[in-house]
């Protein structure tokens, strides 16, 4: 404020000197109404120690010396200010980021990573800009205007009513267009949300979109997307066109009214030149923030719809979290699991996905889970790591309610390597480690082992240094299964769940990978859902789910006497590897 006051206060200065220089020139210390007055004249021609010239090189001097004053202090104004919403900015992301990161996934079900991708980036500038810039030229603006208005006031007020008149003109002009401006926007960030969203979507799948030969397509879908945004850009370009253009030009008609009113009393004696020449430069001055402020409400209008966008997010509750009746005493697990009468959908209303789930896992034993594609398999598991929230029933580790466990001991005690595999662009030892707070390189070679990765490992230029691209694509489907697992393995978890984790690794290497997990899983609960029969036989209990519900239950002998859903996929596991080896 400081800076914005010295600055504004050396702005208004400069007219004021500029209007003693004319009075001077034409006047020398007579000028009509005392303009120069008795102090200043003499110290100005005290002495006659100044000749006219003089007299004059020191209003030039003293113009210079305001306007380097105005120009160091309007530095430090935007250094400051600018420097405080880069801040503000800084803080807004990581604070945001940080929002995001504690949503459940199924809020990520709901929002495009693209659009989120433009909130954090594109939405989140607009709000900077209203934060840092908006403020200042407002606050800027306002002062500017007010001051210019009291000096235009003390030269003619007569003078500035009438500069004033095309004002509510240019009140009614930035309402109506600053309404219209607000909508455009809202609707360019939207559209530039699904631009993002769809780039995003598309780089991801770039193998998708190769493999069926659609870049054309594609890209049309996105050139298509983009004219979307071309066209809303050149709307919103137009209207803000229109709202400085009217603005200039309604202002236009004050400075034609006040060269004509003026000029008027110039002539017939009741103003001098020099106040004539400072109210039309102070006029000049009322005219920037008259337009300023148009640019400053627009700059306001964007940041404000750009901020609901964000606050959407941002009053997003996460759903999963610790309460009050979260347990902090809690620190590790046994690993014993219960559920009971569990049932769950994804959407309130909707058909259950898990339903009737009544089933306990003593510490250290190993369940296996099985069933038809669909049945609910993966989200029985989630529910566990408390990724989704079960709408009935009560799912419990070590006799405690999993609710009041806090999230951070439940999670920490789980290695869990899920259906889609997905690893960092960074490099295979990293995303080994990925989770622990430190961990030793040796830990990282033996989690490799057990996995079967390192044998793959060995044969990288790098080793385990090597980098994985983005998502893993470098490595195969088994690569990445087999680096997940050993980011499992390195956390020693009390309860390891793999969820199809071996679905991309031949069966001799999953032959291996069992065998080596065999020691790992002995003190641990260990679930492991699976399609291959092969993968679960040795499990000390099998449940088999059909439409979200245990239709069977047992160790695998047990099932294949039932003679039930078990047996009929472990007899067509069987005839499809006898075909194989034909």
């Amino acid at each position: 404020m400081l800076c914005v006051g010295v600055a504004t206060t050396a702005q208004l200065t400069t007219p004021w000197i500029l209007r003693f220089a004319i009075d001077f020139i034409q006047y020398g210390d007579k000028a009509p109404g005392n303009v120069l007055s008795e102090m200043t004249t003499r110290m100005l021609l005290s002495r006659n120690a100044y000749s006219h010239l003089a007299m004059l090189l020191s209003f030039g001097a003293f113009i210079i010396l305001f306007t380097a004053v105005q120009g160091l202090f309007r530095f430090y104004m935007r250094t400051l200010m600018i420097g405080v919403s880069r801040k503000i900015e800084y803080e807004i992301r990581n604070d945001f980021f940080r929002h995001l990161l504690t949503l459940e996934p199924q809020f990520y079900q709901k929002h495009k990573t693209g659009d989120l991708m433009a909130l954090a980036t594109n939405d989140l500038e607009a709000v900077r800009s209203l934060l840092g810039p908006g403020i200042m030229h407002l606050v800027s603006t306002v002062l500017v205007a007010v001051s210019t208005l009291v000096l235009m006031m003390n030269l003619n007020a007569q003078l500035t009513l009438l500069a004033l008149a095309p004002l509510p003109l240019v009140a009614l002009t930035v309402k109506r267009l600053l309404a219209k401006i607000h909508k455009i926007f809202a609707k360019i960030q939207e559209q530039f949300a699904k631009v993002t969203a769809k780039a995003q979507e598309n780089i991801s799948g770039i193998r998708v979109i190769k493999t069926y030969v659609q870049e054309e397509a594609e890209a049309e879908t996105f050139r298509e997307l983009n004219r979307h945004l071309l066209e809303k850009n050149v709307s919103l370009a137009k209207v803000r066109a229109i709202l400085w253009g009217g603005i200039e030009f309604l202002l236009g008609f004050s400075i034609i009214l006040v060269i004509w009113r003026g000029g008027f009393l110039v002539i017939s004696g009741k103003m001098t030149i020099g106040s004539l020449v400072a109210f039309l430069a102070y006029l000049g001055m009322l005219a920037w923030p008259m337009i300023a402020l148009g640019w400053v409400m627009n700059m306001w209008e964007q940041g404000l719809a750009s901020l609901k966008r964000m606050l959407n997010i941002w009053l997003t509750e996460p759903q999963i979290k610790d309460t009050e009746k979260t347990n902090h005493s809690i620190k590790n697990l046994k690993g014993s699991i219960e559920f009971r009468n569990v049932a769950f959908s994804y959407e309130e209303d909707k058909r259950n996905i898990i339903k009737n789930i009544n089933l306990r896992i003593p510490a250290g034993q190993t369940l296996a889970i099985v069933g038809p594609t669909g049945s609910g398999k993966s989200s029985l598991v989630n529910l566990i790591l408390r990724l989704y929230e079960a709408q009935e029933g009560e799912v419990s580790i070590d006799g405690q309610n999993i609710k009041s466990i806090p999230l951070r001991v439940l999670r920490k005690n789980i290695g869990y390597v899920p259906q889609e595999t997905f690893l960092f662009s960074d490099s295979l030892e990293v995303n080994i480690g990925f989770g622990e707070d430190d961990p030793q390189p040796i830990e990282i070679e033996k989690a490799a082992e057990s996995s079967q990765i390192k044998v793959d490992f060995d044969q990288f230029e790098d080793g385990l240094k090597t980098m994985v691209g983005e998502r893993g694509i470098t490595l195969s489907g088994g690569q990445k299964q087999r680096t997940a697992l050993s980011r499992a393995i390195i956390r020693k978890p009390k309860i390891l769940i793999l969820d199809d984790a071996l679905s991309a690794v031949d069966t001799y290497t999953e032959e291996e990978i069992l065998k080596r997990l065999r020691n790992i899983m002995q003190d641990r609960t260990s679930i492991i859902v699976s399609h291959r029969i092969s993968t679960v036989k040795d499990a000390d209990n099998i449940i088999v789910l059909d439409d979200g519900e245990i239709v069977e239950q047992g160790t695998h002998d047990q099932l294949i006497q039932q003679q039930g859903l078990y047996f009929k996929m472990h007899q067509r596991q069987l005839l499809e590897k006898s075909l194989e080896e034909l």
